[in-house]
């Protein structure tokens, strides 16, 4: 639970240095006030990733050389956790001590959902793997080593296409491919399993009122999950198309997570407020995967009520005010006249307060 975020020359924001606590924190405020900028600032700090850009770069302010988050967590001790991006080099701190990705992810769990994850529900396959991805690192930060091997070789293979090459060396790779594949595909798999069990439970809580919802993960290739021999069988059938097509046919960057509504395809059918509501219901039970893993995070709401009547946000408020510490940021105060929160901030031009 993050009790204490400071934060220089990030986007819009003025210099701040805040303190939170358990609870529900909503940040109120028009549009461009810098609502989002905060979420996005307490994710950096997290992860030390954007959620917004795939360019850390554009954190900065503009015509700053770089951005400084320093944030005080309440995990298993107090911990302090920085992060520094300057000049195009990136720093990580635990405690005032460098440490890898996978350390500083430990500190500090957490959860987003802001109008460019609804791709997660109508977007690219390649959406819903990185969000299965955030899930399998989420519940184990060590996981991210499981993906990097993946793709270190996966890469490989790649070149190995390109230039061709004698049949041992395909051979070396597949097999290389398979056992990387295989446990890739046994944590996306397991996890899977497992948020489909938590969104069941959330959508069975807020009564929304959906027809069946079913999750349903496609690995690649089809016998992934019986494990390294039977995805090298797979690789090894599909050389020939490979070489010919000079392209990777199989392999977890190939997976689907199909998210069905009702039996057919969700984007298919459910409007804009439906697909909002399952969006939310889907970070709820995402938060709830991490929380049994004994990871509680942080949620992160970005403009939560837009696009939901007030049936649904107070259905959705039902189960994800329980969270210990969750942010949302909105610019209809009205809509909220009547739902409870813990604290209330007020947003204008990069500044936050707390509001009285």
């Amino acid at each position: 639970m993050l009790i204490q975020l400071a934060a220089r020359d990030f986007r819009n924001l003025e210099p701040l240095d805040l303190a939170f606590g358990e609870g529900i924190h909503l940040v109120l405020g028009p549009n461009g006030a810098g609502k989002t900028s905060l979420l996005e600032a307490i994710y950096a700090l997290a992860t030390t990733r954007s959620f917004r850009t795939a360019r850390i770069a554009d954190c900065r302010r503009h015509g700053a050389p770089g951005f400084r988050l320093r944030g005080e967590v309440d995990a298993a001790s107090r911990t302090t956790l920085d992060f520094v991006w300057l000049d195009g080099g990136r720093d990580r701190l635990v405690n005032g001590k460098s440490s890898t990705l996978a350390a500083h992810l430990e500190v500090l769990p957490v959860v987003a959902w802001s109008a460019g994850d609804l791709d997660v529900l109508v977007g690219s396959p390649a959406e819903r793997r990185r969000f299965l991805d955030r899930g399998v690192v989420g519940q184990r930060p060590a996981a991210i080593a499981v993906l990097g091997r993946y793709r270190r070789v996966l890469e490989e293979k790649r070149r190995l296409i390109e230039r061709g090459g004698a049949d041992a060396e395909w051979q070396t790779w597949n097999h290389m491919l398979a056992a990387a594949a295989a446990e890739l595909i046994g944590r996306r798999a397991a996890y899977a399993r497992e948020l489909a069990s938590a969104l069941e439970e959330v959508l069975g809580a807020c009564a929304l009122g959906f027809p069946p919802i079913e999750l349903r993960y496609q690995p690649s290739p089809r016998r992934g999950p019986e494990g390294a021999e039977s995805i090298y069988d797979e690789l090894a059938a599909a050389a020939a198309a490979e070489r010919r097509q000079q392209r990777l046919l199989l392999g977890p960057h190939r997976d689907e997570l199909r998210i069905l509504w009702g039996g057919r395809e969700l984007r298919q059918v459910a409007s804009a407020g439906e697909r909002k509501a399952l969006g939310l219901a889907l970070v709820t039970a995402h938060g709830e995967v991490l929380r049994r893993a004994g990871r509680a995070p942080s949620y992160l709401l970005d403009d939560v009520d837009t696009e939901l009547d007030r049936g649904r946000l107070e259905a959705l408020w039902g189960v994800l005010g329980a969270a210990r510490q969750l942010f949302a940021t909105s610019n209809r105060p009205r809509v909220w006249e009547s739902i409870a929160t813990s604290r209330r901030w007020q947003c204008e031009a990069g500044r936050i307060v707390q509001a009285v």
